[in-house]
C-alpha cells in the first residue's frame, strides 16, 4: 500500500476558503447588527427610544470602544508576525510554492482589516446614537 498524503497546496488552499467563509459570515452579521444601529437611529430620530433602548446603546459604545482599542492592539502585535511568516516563507521554500502559502496570510490580513473597519464603523454609529442621549 503506498503510502498517500495530502498535498501542502491542498491544505493551504482549503484553510483560505475556510476564512473566506468566514469573511462571508462576518458580513452576515455585519449587515444584521446595522439593521438594529438603523432601527435604533429612526426611533431616535422620532424621539421614541425608550430607556432599555438608550441603555442597550451606552452599553454598547462602551463594548464597542474596548473592542476598538482591542483590535488596535491585536494588530500591531500581528504585523510583525506576519512579516516574520512571510520571510520564513520566501526564505525556505522555492518562490512559486511560498506564493501559495502566501495566500493564507493574504486572507486572514484582509479578515483583520475588515473585523477592524466594521468595529470602527459600529463604533462611530453608536458614538452619533449615544450624543444627546440623557
Amino acid at each position: 500500500m503506498e503510502n498517500s498524503q495530502l498535498p501542502l497546496e491542498l491544505i493551504s488552499s482549503f484553510l483560505s476558503i475556510v476564512i473566506l467563509i468566514g469573511l462571508l459570515f462576518k458580513y452576515y452579521q455585519y449587515k444584521k447588527k446595522l439593521d438594529v444601529l438603523k432601527g435604533l437611529n429612526k426611533l431616535k430620530e422620532e424621539n421614541k427610544l425608550t430607556l432599555d433602548d438608550k441603555n442597550f446603546i451606552k452599553e454598547n459604545y462602551k463594548d464597542y470602544k474596548y473592542l476598538t482599542t482591542r483590535e488596535e492592539q491585536r494588530l500591531k502585535l500581528i504585523y510583525p508576525i506576519f512579516i516574520l511568516i512571510i520571510g520564513i516563507l520566501v526564505a525556505f521554500l522555492p518562490f512559486q510554492e511560498a506564493l501559495i502559502h502566501l495566500n493564507v496570510v493574504v486572507v486572514v490580513y484582509i479578515y483583520l482589516q475588515v473585523t477592524k473597519i466594521h468595529t470602527r464603523n459600529f463604533l462611530a454609529f453608536l458614538d452619533g446614537l449615544n450624543k444627546d442621549l440623557k
